[in-house]
C-alpha cells in the first residue's frame, strides 16, 4: 500500500432542515472534505455503520431521535463508538443541557449562529486526527501483511528447511532483521500516537480557554449594548469620513424625532441632520487631524426640521470593520435658552436700579417743585397770568410724576397698595378707557373665561400695564384691526416654575392675553421691548417706558411675561400673576388739609426739599427742625427731643443713611415717632423698617395733602 496516497476526510453533516445543513456544507466547502448529508439520526446510523467518518456534525434537536438518542447508540455500537461528535444547536446555554450532551458522547458543541472560523478550526483539528489514525491503521495493516506473508513463506519452504539447514538459519536470520525492523517501527508509532494524544490534550485546553474568554467577550458587548441603549445621551456610531449612519440609540431616536431603523444606511445629508453643512466640513476636518474632538458646538435638525443646540463628543473607531465614529450628543438647547434669559434678567436689572436711581433724583426735584407751586398759590391769586403758567408747572411736574412712578414700577421701588384685585374687573376698567382713545375703526373683543377671578396687588398699577399693552396695541394698527383681552385660568407647574427667568412658584395662575392683529415686531426688537426708554415709536410719540413698567409691575406681583409676535402676524403679550383668595381692603384718602402742632425733624440731605418741607409744615402749624444727614439728626433730636414729636426721615443720606440713623434712634429713644420718607424703597421694604419700628412712609414727590395726612397718621 502506497502510504503517500493522500487520504479523503469524510464529515457527516445530521440536520432535519436541508437549509442548515446546505449553510454547513457551504462552509466546509473547498476545504478537501468529503461531506455527507443526513437528515435524521436513523439515517446518521445507518450511514456510520456502512462507512468510518472523521467527525459527525449533530443537530440536538430533531424530530423522532434528537441528537443526543442518536449519540448515545453510536457510543453504544463499538463499530461507531470511536467516532467525535460535535453538536450543533442554538441552545445550550444550561449547564444541565450540556453535561447531558457530554454523558451523550459529545466531545465539544458548535453554537448556532456559528462562527466560520470557529467551526472550520475545529472540524480542521478532527479531521487531523481522522487522517493520523489512518495513517496509524494503514501501518499496522502493513505489518500484519508482512508477517502473513513471512508465515505462508515459512509454510511453502518448511519441507526445504528440513533438508537444508542453512537455509532455515537465513530465514531465520532474515525473520529476526525484519522482526527488529517492525519492532521500531511499531514503537515510532506508538511515540507518534503519544504526541497525537498530548497534541489532543493540549487542543482541548486550548478550546476550553478559548470559550471561556467567548463568553465573557458575549457578556462585554451584551453590557455595552445595554449601556448604549439606555443612555440618556443620544449616540450615533456613522462611518468616516462618509457619514453613513451605522447604528443608533434609542434616545437619538425620541430626542430627533426618527424611527429607530429609519435612519440607518443613511447619510447626514441625506436626512438633512446639520442645520449648517459647514460644520459638518470643519467636524470631518478636525477628526482627520485628531483621534478626538470634544465639546464641539453646533445645531442639529429634529426631523420635523427644528434646530437643537448641542454638543458633539466624538471618538474614532473601527465598528465591523470599517472606520468609524462614535458620536455623543449633549442637548444644551434649554440650558442656552435659561443662560439667555437669565442675562436679559440681568440686564433688565441692572437698567432697574440705574432707572430706580434716576427715578430718586427726579422725585426729589419734583417734590421741591409741586411743593413751591402750592406755596406759590396764595401769593398769585389775585394775577390770573401767574396762576395759569403756575397751573401749567403743576400740570408739567403731575405728569412728570407719573413717568417717574413708571420708572418705580419697572425698578419695583415705588410704594404699592396690596389689595384683592378682580382681574376681569380691572380688564372692564381699561377696556371702557381705551374705547374713548382708540380710533373707531379699531374692535375691542373680550374672552374672560376665567370668572371671579382675583389676584393680590395694586389696582393701580395693573390697570395702567393693562393700559399700555392696550395702547401699545392701538399704535400698531394705524389702518384698524382687533384688540382682545382674554384671562384664564393655568397650573404653572415646577419644570415650567424652573425654566422660566422670573422667580415664580409652582401653583394656580391667572393667564391674561393681550392680543393684536397689527403689524408685529421682530425678534430683534423684542429683546429690546422692555427696556426704559427703548421705542419704535417716532419722536415725540412714546417715552419707552410703557413696557417697562409694564415688566416692573408683573416681576412685583411675583408673576411673568412672554411675547409671541412675528412681523405682519400681530403680536400676544401673556402676563401670569398667581392667583390669590385673600382679600385686603385699601385705603382712601382724606381730601381736606390736617392741621396740628408740635416740633417735627425734617432730616435730608437735599437743601431744596428741607426748605420747601419746612415751609409746607410750617403752613399746617408745626415748628420744624432740620438735619442734612444722619449724623445731624442724632444731635439735633439729642438737644431739641423734649420739643420734637416726630422726626421725618430720608433714606438715602450721605454719611449716615435712612435705615442706621431710624435703629439707633430706636435703641436711644424707644418711644420716639418715625415717619420715613424717599422716592423709593432701596435700603429695605417698608415692613422690614416697620419692624425697626418706623410709624409710616410718605412717597416722594407728594403734595400737601398727602403729607398731612402721613404726619397725622404718624402721630395718631
Amino acid at each position: 500500500m502506497n502510504q503517500s496516497q493522500s487520504t479523503t476526510i469524510p464529515i457527516l453533516m445530521v440536520d432535519d432542515r436541508p437549509e442548515n445543513l446546505l449553510s454547513l456544507g457551504e462552509l466546509l466547502r473547498d476545504q478537501g472534505y468529503e461531506l455527507v448529508k443526513a437528515l435524521s439520526g436513523n439515517e446518521a446510523l445507518r450511514l456510520t455503520l456502512k462507512q468510518d467518518f472523521a467527525l459527525v456534525l449533530l443537530d440536538v434537536q430533531m424530530p423522532q431521535m434528537d441528537g443526543f438518542e442518536t449519540a448515545e447508540l453510536m457510543r453504544a455500537n463499538p463499530k461507531t463508538k470511536h467516532i467525535p461528535i460535535i453538536f450543533v444547536t442554538a441552545g445550550m446555554k444550561d449547564s444541565q443541557f450540556q453535561f447531558r450532551g457530554y454523558d451523550a458522547g459529545a466531545v465539544d458543541y458548535l453554537a448556532k449562529p456559528i462562527e466560520p472560523l470557529f467551526l472550520q478550526s475545529k472540524v480542521r483539528i478532527f479531521a487531523e486526527l481522522y487522517r493520523q489514525r489512518r495513517e496509524i491503521e494503514r501501518h499496522k495493516d502493513h505489518l500484519e501483511e508482512l508477517v502473513e506473508l513471512r508465515t505462508a513463506e515459512l509454510s511453502l519452504t518448511a519441507a526445504e528447511l528440513e533438508t537444508s539447514n542453512e537455509q532455515l538459519q537465513h530465514w531465520n536470520r532474515a525473520m529476526k532483521s525484519t522482526e527488529e525492523i517492525l519492532r521500531k517501527q511499531v514503537a515510532e508509532f506508538i511515540e507518534t500516537h503519544d504526541q497525537l494524544l498530548a497534541t489532543e490534550e493540549m487542543l482541548r485546553v486550548q478550546i476550553e480557554e478559548y470559550e471561556v474568554t467567548q463568553k465573557l467577550l458575549n457578556i462585554s458587548n451584551i453590557n455595552l449594548q445595554n449601556l448604549f441603549d439606555v443612555s440618556p445621551l443620544a449616540i450615533v456610531v456613522s462611518s468616516f469620513p462618509g457619514g453613513i449612519l451605522r447604528k443608533i440609540n434609542h434616545t437619538f431616536c425620541d430626542e430627533f424625532g426618527y424611527n429607530d431603523e429609519l435612519p440607518i444606511g443613511k447619510s447626514g445629508e441625506e436626512i438633512d441632520l446639520w442645520c449648517d453643512p459647514s460644520e459638518r466640513v470643519r467636524l470631518l476636518k478636525l477628526l482627520a487631524e485628531q483621534q478626538e474632538v470634544s465639546g464641539f458646538a453646533t445645531e442639529i435638525k429634529t426631523s420635523a426640521g427644528v434646530c437643537r443646540s448641542v454638543l458633539l463628543y466624538c471618538t474614532r473607531m473601527v465598528f465591523k470593520d470599517e472606520n468609524c465614529v462614535l458620536i455623543v450628543f449633549l442637548d444644551i438647547t434649554e440650558q442656552k435658552l435659561m443662560e439667555e434669559q437669565i442675562r436679559q434678567t440681568q440686564k433688565m436689572d441692572v437698567i432697574g436700579q440705574l432707572a430706580g436711581g434716576v427715578a430718586h433724583d427726579f422725585n426729589n426735584m419734583l417734590t421741591a417743585i409741586l411743593g413751591s407751586t402750592e406755596l406759590m398759590e396764595r401769593y398769585v391769586n389775585d394775577n390770573p397770568a401767574a396762576t395759569k403758567l403756575l397751573g401749567n408747572i403743576q400740570k408739567a411736574a403731575s405728569r412728570s410724576s407719573e413717568l417717574t412712578s413708571q420708572l418705580l414700577a419697572f425698578s419695583r421701588k415705588g410704594q404699592k397698595n396690596a389689595v384683592q384685585t378682580c382681574i376681569n374687573t380691572t380688564i372692564l376698567e381699561v377696556i371702557s378707557l381705551l374705547e374713548r382713545t382708540i380710533d373707531k375703526k379699531i374692535t375691542l373683543k373680550t374672552k374672560l373665561v376665567a370668572k371671579n377671578a382675583c389676584v393680590v396687588g395694586d389696582p393701580a398699577l395693573l390697570q395702567n400695564a393693562l393700559l399700555n399693552l392696550g395702547v401699545n396695541a392701538r399704535d400698531a394698527m394705524p389702518e384698524g384691526g382687533v384688540i382682545t383681552f382674554a384671562t384664564a385660568v393655568v397650573e404653572l407647574d415646577s419644570g415650567y416654575c424652573r425654566s422660566s427667568a422670573f422667580a415664580i412658584t409652582p401653583g394656580p395662575y391667572i393667564e391674561i392675553s393681550v392680543s393684536d392683529t397689527g403689524s408685529g415686531m421682530t425678534k430683534e426688537i423684542i429683546q429690546h421691548i422692555f427696556e426704559p426708554f427703548f421705542t419704535t415709536k417716532g419722536v415725540g410719540k412714546g417715552t419707552g417706558l410703557g413696557l417697562a413698567a409694564v415688566y416692573g409691575t408683573v416681576t412685583d406681583h411675583h408673576g411673568c411675561i412672554s411675547v409671541f409676535s412675528e412681523p405682519g402676524s400681530g403680536t400676544i403679550f401673556k402676563l401670569y400673576l398667581p392667583l390669590s383668595n385673600n382679600k385686603k381692603t385699601e385705603l382712601t384718602c382724606t381730601e381736606e388739609l390736617i392741621y396740628g402742632s408740635g416740633g417735627i425733624l425734617l432730616v435730608d440731605d437735599e437743601e431744596l426739599l428741607r426748605d420747601v418741607g419746612k415751609a409746607l409744615l410750617e403752613s399746617l402749624g408745626y415748628k420744624v427742625y432740620l438735619a442734612e444727614d444722619g449724623e445731624q439728626a442724632l444731635k439735633t433730636f439729642a438737644l431739641e427731643k423734649e420739643n420734637i414729636s416726630l422726626v421725618i426721615l430720608d433714606m438715602l443720606m450721605p454719611k449716615m443713611g435712612g435705615k442706621e440713623t431710624l435703629q439707633i434712634l430706636m435703641e436711644k429713644y424707644p418711644d420716639i415717632r418715625v415717619l420715613i420718607s424717599s422716592g423709593f424703597n432701596q435700603e429695605g421694604t417698608f415692613d422690614d423698617l416697620k419692624n425697626i419700628g418706623a410709624k409710616g412712609f410718605l412717597q416722594k414727590p407728594y403734595l400737601c395733602q398727602e403729607m398731612c395726612k402721613a404726619v397725622a397718621e404718624a402721630l395718631n
